[in-house]
């Protein structure tokens, strides 16, 4: 798909920034640092610089992928080549199942915030038909889902530096005592879900073959887009931290805008409010735009459908691919889950494809050889294996931790590749026994 789209029609550096920084940030920047001061505190910050620090290893890591291999789809493009076609769909289907719940997560924070203007809206219906506008929004074409997305950060990122500098004056650091006040387990536990706001950059190895000259504009979009998100993150983690408004974070569904109701104006309220929703808008239109091309390559490799292979002739987007994973999304939403729950799911989801991709890019000397060598961005050999296995042990780390907190998952996460599993060998044995009949 990508060969056949014109210079003119690709993503540029800032397109690339405005769709990760708004995929990234979104709306869980106004929801995920209250429900983790909630678990550790103050210590948040913390929690938070754990979770930025790891964040920076994946950053690397999908730069160097990301520009040896440019493709839709890039997770099962590298992968596959790297490691195998079963780990290249075995990523993927893991992939799918985490970010089809981030998108029913971004879906109902959006529609939580949505209700200040609606007040008694029936937020699932809310949280699906938000999915289903992005749906077709991104069917119309990546340029226009830039454009779009462009826009709407511009106006969340605005908004928010003047939530964070006007509650600056506010700031009290005895606010910020006991430090630690639920003990260290707290801080890991709040770091692994707080890794949910920067889990969202490996995302660009899915619309790798939509961007302009991929060795420049990946690398340093990442890294323009990682600095802009840990000063969000950072930021509003400090002022909910060292404001007292006396809020039990745990007991409301908006909390940035109960804390900016203590020294906001009521217009400026509102005015945070549409940014909020903005910001969920830029989340919904990034996943769709990223991860519909993860189906439309599973099925042109006849993993899925081939009715998923289909190409709107006008647009030249993968309509069929879109459409499926916006109604995923919207099921998802539907069936109704807690905030917590979907974010620990999705970032677990997303711990497991980087097991994949760290495994991966420690094979890229041996297996690409000559392009590895000849390659315009380059980490040296020394630093390509430090990243990849340092991506491979925090990222296993994480899902250990979290498995012996919460068993459960553990469970679900077996649950999950064993179907996958199970579904490649039955496709394969189907597709062989095709092949035969046809020859």
């Amino acid at each position: 798909m990508s060969d056949d789209m014109s210079e003119d029609k690709k993503i540029g550096l800032w397109g690339v920034v405005f769709t990760i920084v708004g995929f990234v940030v979104g709306v869980s920047i106004f929801i995920l640092p209250a429900e983790l001061y909630d678990k550790a505190g103050p210590a948040v910050l913390l929690a938070y610089a754990i979770a930025g620090s790891m964040a920076i290893v994946t950053c690397i890591a999908t730069a160097q992928i990301g520009t040896l291999m440019p493709a839709e789809g890039g997770t099962f493009v590298a992968i596959t080549r790297l490691l195998s076609p079963f780990f290249g769909f075995l990523a993927v289907w893991v992939l799918l199942a985490a970010v089809v719940l981030v998108n029913a997560f971004i879906g109902y924070g959006f529609a939580d915030y949505f209700v200040y203007f609606v007040p008694g809206a029936n937020k699932t219906l809310v949280a699906a038909s938000v999915i289903m506008f992005f749906g077709l929004v991104n069917i119309f074409g990546s340029s226009l889902v830039v454009r779009f997305q462009a826009a709407l950060v511009i106006f969340f990122l605005i908004m928010l530096s003047i939530f964070i500098v006007t509650g600056l004056p506010h700031f009290e650091t005895k606010n910020l005592s006991p430090f630690i006040p639920n003990g260290s387990n707290s801080v890991i536990l709040a770091a692994t879900i707080g890794y949910f706001s920067f889990a969202g950059f490996i995302s660009l190895l899915e619309f790798g073959g939509e961007i302009k000259k991929p060795t420049i504009n990946i690398p340093i979009g990442l890294g323009i887009s990682f600095i802009i998100v840990f000063a969000s993150y950072g930021g509003v983690s400090l002022i909910l931290s060292g404001i007292d408004a006396g809020i039990d974070f745990k007991s409301v569904t908006t909390p940035v805008m109960e804390v900016a109701k203590t020294f906001f104006p009521n217009w400026l309220l509102s005015a945070l409010v549409v940014s909020i929703i903005a910001a969920a808008a830029t989340t919904i239109n990034g996943l769709i735009l990223g991860y519909s091309r993860d189906i439309f390559v599973l099925a042109k490799a006849d993993l899925l459908p081939a009715f998923l292979t289909k190409v709107s002739p006008k647009y030249g987007t993968p309509s069929g691919s879109i459409i499926a994973y916006t109604l995923l999304s919207v099921a998802a939403v539907l069936v109704g889950s807690g905030i917590g729950q979907y974010a620990l799911v999705a970032v677990l989801g997303l711990l497991l494809q980087q097991l994949f991709i760290a495994i991966g890019l420690f094979r890229v000397p041996q297996v690409m050889g000559d392009e590895y060598e000849n390659a315009e961005f380059k980490l040296p050999k020394s630093l390509l294996y430090v990243v990849s296995v340092l991506l491979f042990v925090i990222s296993a780390s994480f899902i250990i931790m979290n498995v012996m907190n919460e068993p459960f998952f553990g469970v679900l996460i077996i649950g999950v590749l064993g179907a996958g599993t199970i579904y490649y060998y039955l496709t394969s044995k189907i597709r062989t026994k095709y092949e035969n009949i046809s020859n």
